[in-house]
This record gives structure tokens, sequence and C-alpha cells, in this order.
């Protein structure tokens, strides 16, 4: 087997006979699949076989696309000429192409082709937002990627980086065009509905006239179509079912890109049968690459996946395991996910990742769609440890999603109280701290997730000593927020709006490789929702007489009255990142009531007197009711809310009879009149016998004088 080939830091995959991976091949470009030894994860290496007639169009292309990216597309990673010949590279997306998977089926659900459409449109109106880059067969240069159990997400894999339609590309963007193929669509798919309505979960249609619909109606979209765009978007969501129960059928489940080059599952459990016993191996498709398993020796609960060969990537990946593994026995470095084992055995490494007892940050964002601005601040606040602790162990680590990122409670991971606890906001919750996932895994190397990088510039990725900056703590505010899609804030709500300005200000001073550190940029946001509470709370509501005086939002108190609650932070209804959630997917917390609201403490109050304390041991019930929040020399020292006696009135008079039987009995004691002195009165002292004078001469008494 020849040795793989390496172009720059670029590592050309191979399969198992050595020949290299090509995902493209064309009379334009010859396109590879790659690793990146730096950021450590594949890439695909487009390669343009004729040399460029417009160089700075290319160039100028090119800086467009990497200004700001978007959870739909695949980043660009970089640009250049080598030799004469011009090359791009791209991120991976780890599924087929739309033509690909469509080619191979012969029906497919209803349900299914609304979602493939829907999510396809979306992808094309994200790309038209930049401009027109859509490929002249967008089939190829779409990917379909499973995000569930009953999701699938549609991504654009490749651009148009090049105008070779000579003028064409001005005739297909007629909006007449669009709206004649979109009528053909939405015609066809009303016709298998049966008059429009939501679709059966067992209604099929023909996979093949699908495809040559869907295909005409991406052909003729692009810039300025985007009302006409997102008409049909709604249109077409209409028909979806309101409910999905079950899974998508394993013959139309959509195939992975890297997982045909890897070890099949029975392969890793074999290699690891001494070590770790295999639970499950049903796939989690956050990471789905990984399987359950148990520890022999401790009995720890651990995630199994390959380490990739050589042939794959280089040896870094194996070296940043094994380091972590090092890290993993040192206590300075608790907020990062150990690594108990790292086995080689017949030819197959793999690694074993301790599962975490917390909830993934990329959970919180499927439940709840956004977070307010006050959770966005409590979670930056809560990562910088990790982000310390990280930059202290030298790891060359460069990414990290929020599938990376877990919030830790005290909680088992199968607990419901966890599942209780996605459905609150995080201000609320008793307390937490962050942990972070800083080894390579095949989820993260192979593109899957959410990653706030791609909403950065490629400069603000290169930073010098550390790339865990104020920008990119910006773009995991974005991630959070819900604007990681390019949407605008809504409109009237100036809190918000103050914050993006200020997360959109961080990521452009990255951009210019002026670079903000964490601490600063913590300080700024907590000043920017300082003023926000503090005008909030100086202007007088518009029913109240002008003449009242407004109440300080943050103030020195007892504790928390329930008749009196605190006004707290309203839940934003924003829109949702494209890959928060995928469509019709059931939440996390069906079939549990959430509890009624209950008077808290005032955010202001928590955020700028104290620090968020750590999770009591000591705390009663699964809220952390029994800790009650005091507040001593100005400062919170709990979360709990203020405990009301709800005992008995014959505990009280027992407690009361008690009280005052010992305290009588104390007093009986001091002054001598007590009962048990009188039986138990101590023997009198013996006095001493009285000394006898001695005899003196002449005495009446003496012997002498008798005689």
């Amino acid at each position: 087997m020849s040795e793989p080939s390496l172009f720059r830091h670029y590592q050309i995959v191979q399969d198992a006979e050595g020949n290299n991976v090509e995902l493209i091949r064309s009379s334009e470009q010859v396109c590879v699949l790659a690793f990146d030894n730096q950021r450590m994860e594949f890439v695909h290496c487009h390669v343009l076989l004729e040399p460029l007639a417009n160089k700075p169009q290319f160039e100028t292309v090119c800086r467009k696309l990497q200004q700001r990216g978007h959870p739909l597309l695949a980043s660009l990673v970089d640009f250049g000429e080598d030799d004469g010949n011009p090359f791009y590279i791209t991120s991976n997306v780890d599924g087929e192409t739309l033509r690909s998977y469509l080619q191979r089926q012969t029906e497919i659900p209803l349900w299914l082709a609304v979602m493939v459409a829907t999510r396809a449109i979306d992808a094309a109106i994200a790309l038209s937002d930049r401009g027109d880059f859509l490929t002249e067969q967008p089939l190829d240069s779409l990917r379909v990627v499973q995000v569930s159990t009953s999701a699938v997400q549609v991504m654009v894999g490749d651009f148009r980086v090049l105008d070779a339609s000579g003028g064409k590309s001005r005739n297909r963007l007629v909006k007449a065009n669009f709206e004649r193929q979109a009528k053909f669509l939405r015609a066809f798919l009303n016709e298998q509905t049966g008059g429009g309505g939501p679709t059966l979960p067992d209604a099929m249609l023909p996979a093949v006239d699908f495809a040559e619909l869907l295909g005409g109606v991406l052909a003729t979209s692009g810039p300025g179509l985007g009302g006409p765009m997102g008409d049909l978007d709604k249109a077409l969501r209409k028909l979806a079912p309101d409910h999905l129960a079950g899974e998508i059928p394993t013959a139309q489940k959509p195939r992975a890109l890297v997982a045909p080059l890897l070890a099949s599952y029975q392969e890793v459990a074999r290699g690891v049968v001494n070590v770790v016993r295999i639970q499950s191996q049903r796939l989690d498709m956050a990471n789905p690459y990984s399987m359950r398993g148990t520890l022999t020796r401790t009995g720890r609960a651990v995630l199994v996946e390959q380490v990739p060969p050589t042939r794959l990537c280089g040896l870094k990946v194996e070296d940043t395991d094994r380091l972590v593994q090092k890290l993993g026995k040192k206590r300075d470095y608790a907020s990062l996910v150990p690594v108990p084992l790292v086995n080689e055995a017949e030819g197959l490494t793999c690694l074993a990742e301790e599962m975490v007892d917390g909830v993934a940050l990329a959970d919180v964002v499927r439940e709840r769609g956004v977070l307010s601005v006050s959770e966005v601040y409590l979670v930056l606040a809560g990562m910088d440890t990790a982000l310390t602790q990280l930059e202290r162990a030298g790891l060359a680590t460069r990414k990290l999603r929020l599938e990376d990122m877990f919030l830790l409670t005290g909680f088992s991971r199968d607990d419901t109280r966890s599942n209780r606890l996605l459905a609150t906001r995080l201000n609320e919750w008793p307390s937490f701290t962050v942990m972070l996932r800083v080894h390579p895994t095949l989820a993260s190397m192979s593109g899957r997730g959410v990653n706030p990088g791609v909403l950065l510039a490629p400069a603000a990725l290169d930073g010098n000593p550390s790339i865990w900056h104020g920008g990119w703590m910006s773009a995991v505010g974005m991630c959070l927020l819900g604007l990681d899609n390019g949407q605008s804030p809504p409109s009237g709500n100036r809190e918000l709006e103050a914050v993006v300005a200020m997360l959109e200000d961080e990521m452009a001073r990255a951009a210019d490789q002026r670079m903000t550190g964490r601490s600063e940029f913590l300080a700024r946001f907590a000043r920017v929702i300082q003023h926000h509470d503090l005008a909030l709370a100086e202007s007088p509501p518009a029913s109240a007489p002008s003449a009242e005086p407004a109440r300080p939002k943050v103030e020195v108190r007892q504790g928390p009255k329930r008749n009196k609650p605190e006004p707290v932070v309203p839940l934003m209804i924003e829109p949702v990142s494209p890959l928060a959630f995928g469509g019709g997917l059931p939440p996390l917390t069906a079939g549990i009531d959430p509890e009624g609201e209950k008077a808290t403490i005032g955010f202001a109050e928590l955020l700028f007197q104290s620090p968020p304390q750590a999770p009591s041991k000591s705390g009663g019930g699964w809220w952390g009711q029994g800790a009650a929040a005091d507040v001593a020399e100005g400062q919170v020292t709990g979360w709990g809310d203020e405990e009301q006696d709800t005992s008995p009135w014959w505990l009280k008079a027992s407690v009361f009879l008690a009280g005052s039987m010992v305290a009588g009995a104390v007093c009986a004691h001091l002054t001598g009149g007590a009962m048990w002195l009188r039986y138990f009165k101590p023997p009198p002292r013996p006095e001493p016998p009285a000394a006898r004078a001695p005899a003196v001469p002449g005495h009446v008494g003496s012997t002498n004088a008798k005689k």
C-alpha cells in the first residue's frame, strides 16, 4: 500500500485498497476527501482542472463565502493556487448527495419527501442570500444528513466559484421560471396528499418524479427570489404531519460519508472485548460512531469508538487522545471530559470516553429553541473556567461544538429531573458547572453537530496564542440566541438588540485580528445587561403616576418574599436555528407536566451581587428547595426559595412544653430546690479531731503533781 499523499497540511484520505477517495470528477474539477491536520477534521479538497481566466473574481467570490458562514452551508476553509492549479477547501458534510439518495429509492414516504424538499429550499435560500453560488446541478452539490431518528437535514457541500455559464445565469434567475417549477412541485405533492392536507404516515410517492420536480425548483432558484422561495417553503410545510412517531425506515436513511471507511461495530466490539463490556449498539445521531459500554475493572460507563487509522488521518489524533488520557488523572483538569482508556488490539485502536452525567448544551437548544440573554451570559461565564483549563493543557483542539459542552447539575444522565430541567430557564436552575469534551471524536471530525466556529472568519480561528477569545464566545452566544442563521433579532426587544450588536462587533474585531480576552468580553456583556436592567427599573410603568419614584433593580434584601415575587426575564419567542431541532420531533420533556412558576431571586441581584455557587450536596428535593436564599453582607448564598413553616399545631405545642420543662429543671437545679437534690444529698464530710495540748510540768493534771 502506498503512503498517503500530503498537500500542504491536508492528507488525502485512502480506502482499504490504498486508493484516494474521490467525491467529484468532472470536466471542471476533481474533489477528493482529505484530513486537515491542523483543525483535525475531514475536508473536501476541490482542484480546478483549468487555469483561472479571472483570478480577482475567483478570490473575491471565495472571500465573500468566507466572511460569515451558516449552519446549512459547508465552510470554505482555504483557497489559492498551487503550481498553476486553483483549489479551494470546504468542510466535510457527512452525508450522501441528494441525487444519489433519491436515485436509490423506488418510493419514499410522503412526509419524508416534504421534509427533504423544505430542508433543501432552506439551504438554497441561505446560499442565495450570499450570491449566485449554487451550482448548475444542485442535486449533486446538496447532501442529506440524518440528524435524529426521525429527521434529516440538507446542507450545501459545494459552491459555484467560477461563472462558466456565459451569461445564462441571468436567464435562469427569472421569477416566472421559478414560480412555474414551484407550481409543478406543489401540485404534485397536493395530488399525493389527496387534497392538500397533512400527509398520512404510510403515504408513499414515486421518488423519480419527486427528484425531477425538486431539481427543477432548485435549478431556477437564486438571488432575488427569496420571497417566492419562502412562500413555497411555507406552503410545503403545511403538508407535513403535526407529529411524527417512530423513525425513518432503514431503506430511506441517508448514508454517512465517512462510515464506509471505518471498522464495523462488530470489529470495534472485538477489539475491546477484554477491557470493555459493550451494552448497546443503538445509534445516537448526535454521536453515531460510538457505542455504550462499561469498563470491566472499574464499572464506569463509557462511550467506545474507533480512532481513525493513519490512512485516514495522521498520528496527531491518537497523540491528542493519549494526552487527554493523562490529563484525566489530574485534579487540575476536572472540567475536561476524561478518556480512561486508549486500547490497541488486533490492529485496531479504540478509545473509551467517560459518559458525562449532565445535560448537553445541544439538548437544551433543541428543547428550548432559543435562550434568553441572561441564560446566555450564565453559560458563557461558566465556560470561562473550562476554557482556561483547556489552554493550560496545551491541547491542539481547535473546534468545540454545542454537543461537546455539558452542564453538570448533580443529576445523572438518565434521571427524570434532568429532563425537567430542560424545560426550565437556566437562571432558575439550582446551579451548574460547564464541562467540555476537548478530544477529537469521529462525530466532530466528520462535521456533525453545531459548530459555532462556522460563524467566524478563518482569520478569527487562527488567533495567537489562543482561539478561545471573545469573538469565539460571541459566536456561541449567537447560536444560543437562535441567530446563527443570519436573521435579525425581533424588533422591540432593546436588550436583545444591544446584546446582538455587541456580539457582532466582537466577531468583526476577531476577523480583523483584534482579539478581545474572555474576561473583558464577559465584563462588557455584564455592563450591557446591567444598563438594560437599570434603565428598565428607572422607567415607571405607563399606568403608574409620574410622581412615584422608580424602584431600583439591585438591592440587598433579607430573602425573597412569596407574596411579592421579583420580575423574571421573559422567555423570548424568536426565530430558531435550523439545526436546533429536526422538524416533527417530539420534545424531550413530552409527558412531563412542568411545575407552576415560583418566586425566584431577581436576576440582577443574582448576577451582580455574587457568582453562581457550586451545587449544594445537602439541598432538599430535586429542585434544591432545601437551601434557602439568604443574603449575608450583601451576597446571595443560595438559589432556592424561602421555606414556609408548615408544621402541625400539636408538634409546636409539644416542642413548647418540652422546652419549658427543660428550662424549669435547669433553674431548680441552680437554686437547690430540685427534687433529685433531696434524695441524692451527699453525706456530711467528717470533721478532723481536735489537737490535744501537750503536758506541762507542775500542772494539775500531770503525773509529777500526783506524786
